[in-house]
C-alpha cells in the first residue's frame, strides 16, 4: 500500500476510522464510502470537524485511507500533513487569499504541481475557467466578490491542485435559489468532466441526492445510519426527524429537460424512474432540451386523490398504488413509489387510505423546484 504517493491520484473508496475530542464534544467517526458521498446531520452534529480532520487541519487518532493510500494510522505512527494528503479542501466561506486577485487565487491551487515553470497555465486551466464561468473576474479581488463567486473560486482552486478527493462544506449555505442551482450545477458538471471523488457536507436532503450516491448521518458526533443515498435517506425514523426539525420533507428526482413552451409558461421534464413519465414546471429560459437536472416537490405540495382528478388547474396527475402509510408525530406521510405526500389522520379516514389502493399523485406546476442543472 502506498503512504501518501503523490504521483497517484488514488481516487476509490474512502475509508475513515477517526476519533476527535474538542473539548466537551466528541467524534467519533468509522464509515467506508465510494467515491461520491455526502455526509448529513443536524447543527452541532461534527460535520465541518469530520472535514477538517480528513484533511489533516485537526489532530485526530484512526486510520483514513483514499484508495489505495493510506493518509493516516495512528496506531502505526502514520500522521501526513495537510500538505501531503492533497485533499481540496472547500470551507463554507471559501477562504480566499484577500490581497491576491481571482487569476492569483486560482493558480495558487497549482503551484504545488509546478505549473508555473516558464509561465506555463496548467493544461485545465481554460476548461475550468469556462465550466465556472470566472473569466470576467480573474482581474477582481475577492472583497469585491459575491458569495457564490467566491465559492467558484475556492473551488476552481481546489480543483487546479488535482485534488484526490474534494471535501466540500455546505456549498450552498446562504445563496439564493438560483445561485445555488448554478453552484451545484458547476459541481456535478466538474465532477462528470474531471472525475474527481468528492465528500460534501450538507443539511439539505435534495443537494445530497444531487451530489451523493452514499450518505454518512451524524448525530452527537457518531454515525446514526450509513449507505446508499435513498434508501438511508427515506427510512421513516430520518423522515420524522426531517419533517420535525424544518417543518417539511422534500420529494427529490432526476429529470431531463424534454421541450419549452415559453408561451405556455411551462418547461416538460421526463423523470427518471418513480413512475412519473413527465412533469410539467414553470418555464426555466436557461434550461434546454436534454439538460439533466434534479427537481423537488415538498411533500406539502403533492395531493392524493383515490380517483382520477378532472378539470384541475394542477397540470400533473399520474395514477400509482399506496404502498404505505408512516406515522411522523401528529401527521401522517403517504408513500407512492419513491415519493411522500403529507396527511393528516382526518383525510386519511376520510379517504380510507390503506396499503394497496389505488390513488392519483396530484402536483401543481408552480410546487415543482429545479435544485440542480
Amino acid at each position: 500500500m502506498n503512504v501518501g504517493d503523490r504521483g497517484s491520484l488514488g481516487k476509490g473508496r474512502l475509508e475513515m476510522d477517526l476519533r476527535l475530542d474538542q473539548g466537551g464534544f466528541r467524534l467519533a467517526v468509522r464509515a467506508d464510502v465510494g467515491d461520491s458521498a455526502a455526509v448529513l446531520g443536524p447543527s452541532g452534529a461534527g460535520k465541518t470537524t469530520l472535514l477538517e480532520a480528513l484533511a489533516g487541519l485537526r489532530p485526530s487518532r484512526g486510520r483514513v485511507r483514499v484508495g489505495e493510500l493510506l493518509l493516516q494510522d495512528t496506531a502505526n505512527g502514520i500522521w501526513l500533513p495537510p500538505e501531503r494528503r492533497r485533499l481540496g479542501y472547500v470551507p463554507q466561506h471559501g477562504a480566499l487569499f484577500p490581497h491576491r486577485s481571482v487569476r492569483q487565487n486560482l493558480l495558487f491551487g497549482a503551484l504545488e504541481r509546478r505549473w508555473r515553470r516558464g509561465g506555463a497555465v496548467p493544461e485545465e486551466w481554460a476548461e475550468l475557467v469556462d465550466m465556472l464561468d470566472l473569466e470576467q473576474l480573474l482581474e477582481r479581488y475577492p472583497r469585491h466578490l459575491s458569495g457564490g463567486e467566491q465559492r467558484r473560486v475556492a473551488l476552481g482552486r481546489a480543483l487546479l491542485a488535482r485534488p484526490r478527493l474534494l471535501l466540500l462544506d455546505e456549498p450552498t449555505a446562504g445563496l439564493d435559489p438560483l445561485s445555488a442551482r448554478r453552484a451545484l450545477a458547476s459541481v456535478l458538471a466538474l465532477r462528470r468532466r474531471l472525475a474527481v471523488p468528492i465528500l460534501v457536507v450538507t443539511h439539505r436532503r435534495e443537494e445530497a441526492l444531487a451530489l451523493a450516491a452514499e450518505v454518512v448521518l451524524l448525530e452527537g458526533g457518531s454515525v446514526r445510519a450509513s449507505g446508499p443515498a435513498r434508501p438511508v435517506l427515506a427510512d421513516p425514523a430520518f423522515l420524522t426527524q426531517t419533517a420535525a426539525a424544518q417543518g417539511r420533507w422534500e420529494n427529490v428526482a432526476r429529470g431531463v429537460v424534454e421541450r419549452q413552451d415559453e408561451a405556455g409558461g411551462v418547461t416538460e421534464v421526463n423523470l427518471q424512474g418513480g413512475g412519473l413519465a413527465s412533469v410539467l414546471i414553470p418555464y426555466h429560459p436557461d434550461l434546454r432540451p436534454g439538460d439533466s437536472i434534479f427537481l423537488a416537490i415538498d411533500a406539502e405540495d403533492l395531493l392524493l386523490a383515490t380517483r382520477e382528478p378532472r378539470a384541475l388547474s394542477a397540470r400533473n396527475a399520474v395514477a400509482g398504488r399506496l404502498d404505505e402509510l408512516i406515522e411522523a408525530g401528529p401527521s401522517i406521510y403517504a408513500r407512492v413509489g419513491p415519493w411522500l405526500v403529507h396527511l393528516t389522520p382526518a383525510a386519511v379516514a376520510a379517504l380510507a387510505l390503506a396499503p394497496g389502493c389505488a390513488v392519483w399523485l396530484v402536483g401543481k406546476t408552480h410546487s415543482w423546484r429545479v435544485v440542480a442543472g
